[in-house]
């Protein structure tokens, strides 16, 4: 069974799925699954769902627990949908993080997160790719959502861009080259502000043989960088340009390598660190949304 919110909100259970009707009733369902299995106050359901409570808030939301109840209950699902009496009243959907793709995501793609920091390359590109399969679409469309639910919803595209460019990056460890191009150039369609995308591309293309390429990049990445967002590239992009300059091929690779044991397995290893922390130039220097709950 699995509770689908990335893409069509749905539930699949055996062979069938059965998408959740309503845009208010997908809201509450996806404000409800996001708090992985804790009770939710009224109060912070209601402002899941309006920005501004009607009077009729409180009505509205048991109308809309109702019917998402009547909807389970074809699921044999009715019984995991809890109310929680006194204290202002709240509600709980029981699953497991198993049973729900955005919950599955967000811990495989920290998992993989921590092996690519531990410079485990192997395991760090199984476990993303496994997250990045569990993407089918942006979370939380057509539904019902406040300001805040939509925050939440934003913060999981962050992670998924953020997911993308560690995969990629751990294939550059382990040696992958031009390949990664089309991926890494369809990232910066989406997100034309990311150097740390911007560092994959020179490296992808200086690694696989292409300086010229690699050159291109840079140039790229300058222009769309000052010339359409106002921002001069960190000192680290810089630094990369300069090691591709002068043909440094171990600056080029960077300081992060796989451990030995997978060297053996790939070969050769490509490896990158381009993330950089904080404001210098003419604008601000970060402009991601990893800061958003999720």
């Amino acid at each position: 069974m699995l509770f689908r919110l990335l893409g069509r909100v749905q539930v699949e259970t055996g062979d069938t799925s059965s998408v959740i009707a309503s845009a208010p009733i997908r809201g509450l369902l996806a404000a409800l699954l996001l708090e992985e299995g804790r009770f939710v106050a009224v109060e912070q359901l209601m402002g899941s769902l309006w920005d501004n409570p009607p009077d009729s808030a409180r009505k509205n939301l048991r109308l809309h627990v109702a019917r998402l109840r009547g909807q389970l209950e074809p699921l044999g699902l009715r019984e995991r949908l809890s109310t929680l009496r006194g204290g202002g009243g709240g509600y709980r959907l029981l699953a497991v993080p198993e049973e729900v793709d955005a919950v599955q995501f967000k811990r495989l793609a920290s998992r993989g997160f921590a092996e690519l920091r531990a410079r485990c390359t192997a395991a760090a590109e199984t476990t993303l790719a496994q997250a990045l399969d569990l993407w089918q679409g942006p979370i939380g469309q057509d539904c019902t959502a406040s300001g805040r639910l939509r925050s939440r919803f934003l913060a999981f595209d962050e992670l998924h861009l953020t997911a993308r460019e560690r995969l990629v990056e751990a294939r550059l460890c382990r040696g992958r080259t031009i390949d990664l191009i089309p991926e890494i150039l369809d990232i910066l369609a989406a997100a034309p502000f990311r150097e740390t995308s911007w560092a994959h591309l020179m490296r992808a293309c200086y690694l696989g043989g292409d300086v010229a390429g690699a050159i291109s990049a840079w140039d790229r990445a300058t222009v769309t960088l000052g010339d359409q967002l106002g921002l001069d590239p960190s000192a680290e992009l810089c630094n990369l340009h300069l090691s591709v300059l002068r043909r440094d091929d171990h600056a080029v690779r960077g300081s992060l390598a796989p451990r030995p044991s997978e060297l053996s397995a790939s070969g050769h290893s490509t490896a990158v660190r381009s993330q950089r922390a904080a404001g210098r130039g003419r604008g601000p220097r970060s402009l991601s949304r990893s800061g958003l709950q999720l």
